[in-house]
């Protein structure tokens, strides 16, 4: 059968348990804000991307356009400003993600 600590041991083994808690829930906390502005930077490089391919891929599909209709540079105007108008479009609707996924972010902005 194991020996019983007595009290001054028990209070050492007390201690240790405590310290032991503590330095677990430090581990555990995350680092403050890193994460989220991690997922906002990865968010605006997203928006860029979306916004300059749009006008690019509209840009080579009107400037394909042009050398098949022979039209230059009609095509490519209105293709690269459609590819523009569709790129502002992706944009503001991943804003919108980025709100739906944060809805504390208004009560927060409101303080």
């Amino acid at each position: 059968m194991p020996e019983q600590p007595s009290g001054n041991e028990r209070h050492k083994l007390a201690d240790l348990d405590r310290r032991l808690a503590e330095a677990r829930a430090r581990g555990k906390k995350p680092k403050a804000g890193r994460r989220e502005d991690l997922t906002a930077a990865s968010m605006a490089w997203r928006m860029v991307i979306e916004l300059v391919m749009s006008i690019m891929i509209g840009g080579a599909m009107g400037w394909g356009l042009d050398a098949l209709f022979g039209s230059r540079p009609l095509f490519l105007i209105v293709f690269a400003v459609l590819g523009g108008v569709a790129g502002v479009r992706l944009v503001l609707r991943t804003a919108e993600e980025m709100n739906r996924e944060r809805p504390d972010a208004d009560a927060r902005d409101n303080d």
